[in-house]
């Protein structure tokens, strides 16, 4: 595919272009997406710099194909402004000679990332998750020194604390979540709280062997239905790990799925979707032949929670099913900003990176990302079918750059 000396200089020249600007813009993201993980894990400057290597793969599947686009349309622009293209078309030299290292260098990226989504962003995140969550006492401690808060909707307490002082909890309050069952769905809700504790100190201690965390108070004050007073005791308070904590979360993340397990998780969640569709025509059964009209009207409620159950599930299948399509379709966008690059670069007739960047850069962008994040959305929605919606964005820029590279040709 690169058997002349020219094509062997346009695709190293695009290769130098790409590795430049693809480090670059991921050294970018990867500062911003550090401090997100950062914020939203609560992890120390130790615990992030640790990690930072493994946000890396995460990152490129965003940064190649734009870096791809950038590097195509600089080094055409480029061939094109020192009249390098108009002196091979009066040499006899077809211009689909210069666009073949385009399509290989498209290939090779739509290989790439690809290939990151099948296995290595799945396992990276896995590691990235283990290693955070590797000492999750610090990983609490450190979200109460940034919000002076922990609230999980898997905690039966919500905790508030005035000021975290190395491993002591200052001014702390902890409150029990009163759950009764909400009329109209049938779900357990939160309405408030029927105990309060406070205490001048304490601190928070994690049992990995149990998965559970404890909050020992030096002496603390009641405030509840069944109890009010003040106790001078060291009895703790007891709760499990929040899921985000105990790495629950973290397993089912789509995020951490490899291409090989994306089936066999589309298959557990759909089976756990018809178990409640199977209860749920049970309970239907039974509800229809009650004799009292009352009890039958006060019974539909469940039905009212089954349905929320399992238009949960729904979702949790289709934002499986549409991984298995957007991934490939990321790859592919590779390929697709490739073909878009070459004759937009030739016609812009530009050799600085500003001018290639407004030109083409931006605009293909502005068009790109948004038919996918909207066609994508759609999809996982049910307005389109999944298939439509994950490729829309390829098919349209896909037949933009065939047309583009179409029209170059025949000039």
């Amino acid at each position: 595919m690169l058997g002349s000396t020219l094509n062997r200089m346009i695709f190293w020249g695009l290769v130098r272009v790409f590795l430049l600007s693809v480090g670059s813009l991921t050294g970018l993201f990867l500062i911003v997406v550090a401090v997100q993980q950062a914020a939203q894990q609560g992890l120390s400057l130790a615990q992030l710099i640790r990690a930072m290597p493994l946000l890396v793969p995460s990152i490129l599947p965003i940064t190649i194909p734009a870096t791809t686009l950038f590097a195509v349309c600089v080094v055409y622009g480029r061939l094109s402004h020192d009249n390098e293209v108009v002196a091979l078309k009066a040499a006899g030299v077809h211009l689909f000679g210069i666009v073949r290292p385009t399509l290989l260098l498209g290939l090779l990226t739509t290989g790439a990332t690809a290939g990151l989504y099948h296995t290595t962003i799945p396992q990276t995140q896995q590691m990235f998750y283990e290693q955070i969550l590797s000492d999750p006492e610090e990983v609490l401690y450190n979200t109460l020194r940034r919000d002076r808060r922990l609230v999980h909707p898997s905690l039966p307490y919500v905790l508030y604390v005035r000021d975290v002082q190395g491993k002591r909890l200052i001014d702390v309050v902890i409150k029990r979540r009163l759950k009764v069952k909400d009329e109209r769905t049938g779900a357990e809700v939160v309405k408030g709280y029927d105990f309060v504790a406070r205490m001048h100190e304490a601190r928070l201690r994690v049992d990995l062997v149990n998965g559970t965390m404890s909050i020992e108070p030096d002496r603390f004050v009641i405030d509840g239905k069944n109890a009010t007073g003040s106790s001078a005791t060291s009895g703790a308070f007891t709760m499990d790990l929040p899921d985000s904590v105990s790495g629950k979360e973290a397993k089912l993340k789509i995020s951490t799925l490899t291409w090989d397990r994306l089936p066999d998780r589309i298959a557990v969640v759909a089976a756990e979707r018809d178990q409640i569709v199977a209860q749920r025509d049970v309970r239907q059964i039974e509800i229809d032949r009650l004799p009292d009209s009352t009890s039958r009207a006060f019974a539909q409620t469940e039905m009212r929670a089954y349905k929320y159950q399992i238009d949960a599930k729904n979702r949790q299948v289709r934002n499986l099913q549409a991984e298995v399509h957007a991934r490939p379709a990321l790859a592919v966008s590779c390929l697709v900003f490739a073909l878009i690059g070459c004759p937009v670069g030739i016609w812009a007739n530009r050799a600085d990176y500003l001018s290639t960047f407004v030109v083409c850069f931006i605009p293909t962008l502005l068009v790109y990302y948004p038919l996918l994040l909207a066609g994508t959305d759609m999809g996982k929605t049910g307005k389109v079918p999944l298939v439509t919606g994950c490729w829309a964005a390829n098919v349209v820029m896909g037949s933009a750059g065939m047309l583009l590279t179409w029209r170059l040709l025949r000039r």
